[in-house]
């Protein structure tokens, strides 16, 4: 089990910030939301999370199936 950022689309701006502190650079801009092409590489540090200004990213615990 890992925790990993999940977006929610309706409350992203597009404003890339996320992408730019990812220390792994696991996600990327696909369009106007980020995305993460690279799910292995996420270190689970939240600095995306914390860094978002309108709160579009929260950690969630995922169970492997």
């Amino acid at each position: 089990m890992r925790e990993l950022p999940i977006l929610d689309a309706r409350r992203c701006t597009a404003c890339g910030e996320c992408v730019v502190i990812c220390p792994t650079e696991c996600l990327e801009m696909r369009g106007k939301c980020p995305w993460m092409p690279r799910p292995l590489d996420c270190i689970s540090c939240a600095a995306c999370v914390q860094l978002c200004p309108v709160d579009a990213l929260e950690m969630k615990l995922l169970e492997r199936a």
